[in-house]
């Protein structure tokens, strides 16, 4: 079967049950305005789409506020500090994990959040680098004024520690272990449908919110082609709609 048709099929069981799936769409790495921010923003102008923009404090460029200024449909996440690996050799990449000392990490969230809630439609919400982290930071992210935490795969709790919510992406576009390119329609189409599917089941959270996660700075013409289909054809169905980050974390 085609996977658009998959997908219909299943936005249509959502549709008949009364309730439509909601979705949410976090692109990560921002820092500076670029021709490829300028293409995922139109997308999501052009959509009606809210995109959610996994900010680097550390690289903050000054003209990212007044890009995004310009585009009512961008919200802005904090990605980690720096996005740099503390992990030792031979580990997963982690920026904040069991290697450093917590006031050391904390120090550097709280400068984070300073510098992203400066932007336009900023929300003190951690994107964890590698979207992975060290699961005893996530009771301290409230002291660095951070009150959400999103990373990959479905949550196991919508709050994992007091006064901090998770909302996570499911599907990725983007071969990481092979060509480094578009994986597949069938692929990322397959991950979107495969948590719909689960959450009607009753298997992971259904209160979550699917998410489609992007990087816009590593986009070929396969990912731009996608990301800009699969917005158009959820944002057509009577069964689905997206949600700002806002809304995914404190609905």
């Amino acid at each position: 079967m085609n996977a658009w048709t998959t997908l219909n099929d299943e936005l249509g069981r959502w549709a008949d049950a009364g309730a439509p799936a909601t979705l949410w769409w976090r692109d990560d790495d921002a820092t500076h305005p670029s021709s490829a921010l300028d293409r995922l923003l139109a997308i999501a102008e052009r959509a009606s789409v809210p995109v959610a923009l996994a900010v680097i404090p550390r690289d903050i460029d000054a003209g990212l506020n007044t890009r995004l200024q310009a585009c009512a449909q961008s919200w802005v996440l904090q990605h980690g500090w720096s996005h740099a690996n503390h992990a030792p050799e031979g580990e997963r990449d982690e920026e904040f994990g069991p290697h450093r000392p917590v006031a050391t990490m904390l120090a550097e969230l709280a400068e984070g959040w300073r510098r992203t809630a400066a932007l336009p439609r900023s929300l003190p919400v951690l994107v964890a680098p590698w979207n992975r982290m060290d699961a005893g930071m996530l009771g301290e992210l409230p002291k660095a004024g951070l009150g959400a935490v999103s990373t990959l795969g479905p949550r196991a709790s919508a709050e994992p520690a007091p006064g901090v919510r998770q909302t996570n992406v499911h599907a990725d576009i983007i071969d990481w272990s092979g060509h480094r390119g578009f994986v597949g329609e069938a692929a990322v189409v397959g991950q979107i449908v495969g948590h719909l599917r689960q959450r009607r089941a009753g298997a992971v959270d259904a209160g979550e919110p699917t998410g489609l996660m992007t990087h816009h700075l590593f986009h070929d013409e396969g990912c731009w082609w996608f990301v800009e289909e699969l917005v158009r054809r959820v944002r057509a169905h009577a069964g689905a709609r997206w949600l700002s980050a806002r809304d995914a974390f404190w609905p």
